[in-house]
């Protein structure tokens, strides 16, 4: 069962309120957190330092059937491991055993690699009619229609937020099929976009400045990498890097994604208490609604 040390779920709060409960749910918890959680962050980040390394190594030095074979099966290892992640980590908030949460983490998980497939679908197709109707397209001409995309994925985007509402609901609460909830809570979800654009606005924000300072090495031993790489290809200097390089590289990109895995906790814990609030508000909402008629 969940043993986490939390404010009460069903409260209605503020956004601010949301963030504060996450970041003290987090820092109160954070040694039984670690201890449930290490070695499947661990894990997560051993794959995605792999993956990385295979695919920093790709853009720099070339590509062959083995490296991109290697590529593909790291991020399919990754995409799942991932997964895990997500559930463990809901497995401390809702109790409920691993195997059910990896089966509902799978299950939106795959409704949003379904979903982001189709948009690619499509604009690979309106690429595709483009440069059929004109016979012959540079990239500098396909360049507005990649803006377009980009404008077009970031409304999407904006759209999506509400499906933030629907996941946790659909974990939270295990009598929900996510078929029958996916419109009426999408639905709810709308009407507070404002509520939940902001929350995830300042909680991606705060990730995001500390995932930059605890990614700052990653970033130092690239830049050496890929000045090394063209030092050699266009200056004809030596290498300069030491033999274990290689090693140096995975353990720092390791040792940040690790790092940047527990501070990603923080902004899954302001989502739970945005469900948490988003529910309250509106259970607060009927019960004023049936007093209200009972009144008349």
């Amino acid at each position: 069962m969940n043993n986490l040390k939390q404010a009460a779920l069903d409260k209605s709060r503020s956004y601010i309120s949301c963030l504060s409960e996450a970041h003290r749910m987090l820092f109160d918890n954070i040694r039984q957190i670690f201890s449930k959680t290490w070695i499947f962050v661990l894990a997560l980040s051993i794959l995605s330092a792999t993956y990385f390394s295979i695919h920093i190594h790709a853009m720099l030095y070339g590509t062959n059937t083995a490296l991109t074979t290697g590529i593909c099966i790291t991020a399919v290892a990754t995409l799942c491991a991932q997964v895990v992640y997500l559930a463990r980590v809901m497995f401390l908030i809702n109790g409920r055993p691993m195997i059910w949460n990896i089966k509902r983490c799978t299950n939106i998980t795959a409704c949003y690699i379904g979903f982001c497939f189709i948009l690619t679908l499509i604009y690979a197709a309106i690429t595709y009619g483009i440069v059929l109707s004109k016979g012959s397209v540079t990239l500098a001409e396909l360049l507005p229609v990649f803006y377009i995309f980009g404008g077009v994925s970031f409304v999407i985007m904006l759209i999506m937020l509400p499906f933030i509402y629907v996941g946790l609901k659909y974990i939270m609460e295990p009598d929900s099929k996510l078929r029958k909830i996916i419109t009426k809570s999408y639905v709810t979800g709308l009407r507070y976009w404002g509520f939940i654009f902001i929350a995830l606005l300042l909680a991606t924000l705060c990730t995001s400045i500390c995932g930059a300072l605890v990614s700052i090495p990653t970033l130092i031993v690239m830049a050496a990498n890929a000045l090394s790489v063209f030092g050699v290809n266009y200056l004809g200097d030596p290498t300069g890097l030491p033999p274990y390089f290689t090693v140096i590289q995975f353990t720092v990109i390791t040792f940040s994604s690790f790092i940047c895995l527990y501070i990603n906790i923080f902004a899954i814990f302001v989502c739970y208490f945005l469900y948490g609030s988003i529910e309250t508000k509106e259970k607060e909402k009927k019960e004023y609604e049936k007093n209200k008629n009972v009144k008349e």
